[in-house]
């Protein structure tokens, strides 16, 4: 995978923090979310345990989207804001606005999920899969400009502390009995690279249990939420 932007600047090198694994989670998010609303879309009116099993996998991703933009305020976007205001004041219009719009769908698809879980009915399954492709729409517009021109100001201006913070409170996030299905979802489409410089933190039992038991859970979850062990990559991606 490319160290670049695809405006050619890069996100790692000397002087730099390497923010690559923003990419990684972001790679997540385009794809359990893009294919979301098909997900919805195949469960059977009335089926009870399918909507429970399909809702639970979309407030899954929805709330730990939220998490991920509550971080990126409150421990990057401050403080660059604080630190190079020139640089990005003419982001600022743009990102804030995005910002907003996700976080507007993000409040719909809560409450119509909550509704389609309670009825079961494909009318409610088709509104909450309308919202949720909207919200992509939204989403990847917004991840693709944030990778193009935020994350190199970020490689330039935050310190490692404050990367190595962000990282740890973005990976809180992840319920403890999902460890395992977080990891093999990075694994899946996630720079090899990036990822082992990330599991050369830890420990070396750790280091050789991850792959083989993380890549097991995702194809398990994958088959049980898209039909496939091996849903399509590069979603929402811009070539």
């Amino acid at each position: 995978m490319t160290n670049q932007t695809t405006d050619g600047q890069r996100l790692h090198g000397p002087g730099l923090i390497d923010v690559r694994m923003m990419r990684v989670a972001h790679s997540s998010f385009r794809r359990e979310l893009g294919l979301s609303p098909a997900a919805v879309r195949a469960v059977a009116a009335g089926d009870r345990r399918r909507t429970s099993i399909v809702a639970d996998h979309a407030a899954l991703f929805l709330s730990l989207l939220h998490h991920h933009h509550s971080i990126e305020d409150d421990l990057l976007w401050a403080a660059l804001l604080e630190r190079v205001p020139g640089e990005l004041a003419p982001l600022v219009h743009v990102m804030q606005s995005q910002h907003e719009h996700v976080a507007a769908l993000l409040d719909q698809a809560h409450g119509a999920l909550e509704t389609w879980r309670r009825t079961a009915a494909t009318p409610d399954g088709e509104a909450l899969a309308e919202i949720l492709s909207s919200l992509c729409t939204a989403l990847f517009e917004h991840l693709h400009a944030e990778e193009t021109h935020l994350l190199p100001i970020m490689a330039r201006h935050i310190t490692a502390e404050e990367w190595e913070e962000f990282t740890a409170q973005g990976m809180s996030s992840i319920p403890k009995r999902l460890m395992f299905l977080g990891f093999g979802m990075m694994l899946y489409e996630g720079d090899p690279e990036v990822i082992g410089i990330e599991m050369r933190k830890l420990p070396a039992p750790l280091r050789r249990l991850l792959p083989p038991l993380g890549r097991r859970a995702f194809r398990r979850y994958a088959r049980r939420i898209h039909g496939t062990p091996t849903p399509p990559r590069g979603i929402g991606a811009v070539a």
